[in-house]
């Protein structure tokens, strides 16, 4: 098109209008109007005009057919080749993928070919070290499928734990495993038969199916078991898991991570009612923008992630940014004045070049939808509506939102083959929507990641793609089936907080803040099954958000508002200056490792979030949610590369002999 409108620019078809290529006054294209001027001719007869109105007549119509001939092989060049470099004419399945429409394609492995197999970390001259481990594991393992279990050893027999194979000769059961004078490589055997009877017995495998205290894990293949060893961009991380974390609050706004960028409460609340208050001028928000985007991260944010060992941040960003790109009007939301497709000075593509700099590679995150998938602040727009499970509604229930969803992510995906093109090549991921509405229809969100991935594969073939799992866990196995298409290099983003239900904030006196740590910490190891359960059932998982706090207590977490906020007071609140001990400090430090430790087993993890701003660093709680001063406060290691393999911190239980709980109070 811009070929043809330098041809009738050049030829007098038409004047350019201001520096849009695409707009032309309505001139008609004669020789009349030639930019040299005209010639001065003698009169001529009425016959001598029709003559040459005739022939003007020919002329305009074989340059018309010329014309015309010149669009269609320009257009049939542009898609012939374009379609090589960026997408493809034809379905995803047929030509992307070659994926064959009549198969059923499952993104997670067959319950049938997983098994429960004791860690190799056990051994007979070390079992003594997991004595601990091993108490536990009667306790909570007796108790399932009714206290019985099989083995196909043992046809037509039925065992307890009171009730082993007569010849593993514990008349005892169970207390009799691993006792003096008995052969431990032996009894490892048994523990390690028992756990698969246990296991193989249970009707519906789930999360907690092959949790045994650590000494166990579900096994689902060499290519899911570390999966991180098999990603794409592993040798781009030096042959690591995945270690990031996100840059909140810079592109999508959050009162409790940037409290000084404007007064918070009830009448601005998120991005959207900033843009639309009335007593903030237009000139003086766009200023507050250009200054929070070039301000809030700086290159030297990007050097200290490099040198404490991280190696990837996700983006958080919004889809006002991508808005005009895909045809659909941003406002209210102010965006920058540069060209998001063409400029690689806007405040977007500086980041993530400062980060190419320091050889941090990039999540680029789609966090708010059109119209908001979930009505959480951190969506551009927070709901007001007083029910929860309601937030999120118009965008499940509304197709046409679904639709500008994808439009915005076929941009953001030219986006990222634009960056590639211009040596801005550290996004190793696309993640198509953050957090869609847990009490959604999850149905409707995997229709959503089929379409949406489909259209980005015909853009851009091989980019590796994120979908979130919605806070849901186990029906994502048979969701992620489909005929005729395959989820190849598309993984998994889950977000495991201790800090938001009830059962894990509530805590009103000093001995009950402490317990509810120890049982975060023994749970940050628990959650080694569910994630085990999530790549063997799905796809292969990164913990994309997670935190070290137990609670809700940060200014404007829960949101700046009076109404429709989530934050219920269990007195967790009272005692937060109680913990400056070093006790409170090493108790914490081993719940980051031990957090770490289990996400490292599967893709790894980004940390929510890198920093928060000057005023929200006061707050107590603020190393708890800020890397950067959780390492300073020596939360986490000064370089991660130099850290011991922090995969054996879920090793053993919280050792509660090293502990002196606070009294309890009546």
């Amino acid at each position: 098109s811009n070929i043809i409108a330098k041809h009738r620019e050049w030829h007098g078809a038409g004047k350019m209008i201001g520096e849009n290529p695409y707009q032309y006054d309505e001139k008609i294209p004669t020789k009349r109007n030639l930019p040299y001027g005209s010639i001065a001719k003698p009169a001529r007869s009425e016959a001598d005009e029709a003559v040459e109105f005739r022939a003007e007549k020919k002329y305009l119509i074989r340059v018309a057919i010329g014309v015309a001939a010149i669009c269609l092989c320009i257009g049939f060049l542009y898609h012939r080749f374009s379609s090589r470099k960026h997408y493809t004419s034809v379905s995803v399945q047929e030509d992307v993928a070659g994926f064959d429409p009549n198969k059923i394609y499952r993104a997670g492995t067959l319950f049938s070919e997983m098994t429960c197999r004791l860690s190799n970390r056990l051994h007979a001259g070390n079992i003594e070290k997991y004595r601990d481990n091993l108490g536990q594991i009667w306790g909570s393992a007796c108790g399932m499928n009714r206290g019985v279990f099989t083995l196909d050893k043992y046809p037509g027999k039925t065992f307890t734990c009171g009730k082993l194979p007569e010849d593993w000769n514990c008349p005892n059961g169970v207390a009799d495993l691993f006792t003096p004078g008995r052969d431990a490589t032996k009894d490892l055997k048994y523990l390690s038969d028992y756990m698969g009877g246990v296991f193989n017995t249970t009707a519906g495998i789930g999360p907690a199916s092959c949790s045994f205290q650590g000494v166990a894990s579900l096994y689902c293949g060499e290519d899911r078991t570390r999966p991180w060893r098999f990603a794409p961009w592993t040798k781009l991380l030096g042959n690591k898991p995945i270690r990031g974390v996100n840059v909140g609050g810079l592109f999508v706004l959050e009162p409790w991570i940037c409290p000084g960028f404007t007064e918070w409460g009830d009448e601005i609340r998120d991005q959207y009612t900033y843009s639309i208050n009335s007593n903030i001028s237009i000139e003086a928000k766009m200023k507050a923008f250009d200054e929070h985007w070039s301000t809030f991260y700086t290159e030297e944010d990007f050097k200290n992630m490099r040198d404490y060992g991280i190696n990837t941040a996700r983006i958080p960003v919004g889809w006002w940014y991508f808005a005009k790109d895909a045809g659909l009007d941003p406002s209210p939301y102010l965006i920058p004045k540069q060209d998001i497709l063409d400029d690689l000075t806007h405040p977007i593509s500086k980041t993530i070049a400062i980060a190419d700099k320091y050889g941090i590679k990039v999540i680029l995150d789609l966090h708010g939808a059109p119209n908001s998938q979930n009505g959480l602040d951190n969506s551009g727009i927070r709901s007001m509506v007083p029910d929860a499970e309601k937030w999120g509604d118009t965008w499940f229930y509304e197709e046409k939102y679904q639709a500008q969803t994808i439009q915005i992510l076929e941009v953001m995906t030219r986006y990222i083959n634009m960056l590639n093109s211009k040596g801005v090549n550290n996004i190793i991921m696309l993640e198509l929507m953050n957090e869609p509405w847990v009490f959604g229809d999850m149905s409707i969100v995997r229709n959503f990641y089929v379409a949406a991935i489909t259209k980005v594969r015909r853009i851009n073939s091989t980019l590796p793609l994120l979908v979130c799992d919605a806070f849901r866990h186990e029906e994502w196995h048979w969701l992620l089936r489909q005929k005729g298409f395959d989820f190849r290099n598309v993984y998994m983003d889950t977000h495991l907080y201790h800090a938001f239900n009830p059962s894990d904030v509530a805590s009103d006196n000093p001995h009950d803040d402490m317990m509810k740590q120890i049982t975060a910490s023994n749970m940050a190891c628990g959650y080694g099954s569910l994630l085990r359960y999530k790549t063997c059932s799905s796809l292969p998982t990164l913990t994309g958000e997670w935190s070290l706090a137990i609670d809700d207590c940060m200014k404007f977490l829960t949101g700046s508002t009076t109404t429709a906020n989530q934050f219920q007071d269990f007195g967790q609140c009272k005692g937060l200056k109680q913990r400056n001990t070093d006790q409170w400090h090493d108790l914490i430090k081993d719940f980051a490792a031990r957090q770490r430790a289990v996400f490292e087993k599967e893709l790894g993890w980004v940390f929510w979030a890198w920093k928060v701003d000057d005023v929200a660093k006061k707050d107590i709680s603020a190393p708890l949610w800020s890397y950067s001063l959780a390492v300073e406060t020596g939360y986490f290691p000064q370089d991660l590369n130099k850290e011991a393999d922090v995969t054996l911190a879920c090793d053993h239980p919280v050792d509660m002999s090293t502990i002196i709980l606070p009294p309890i109070q009546p």
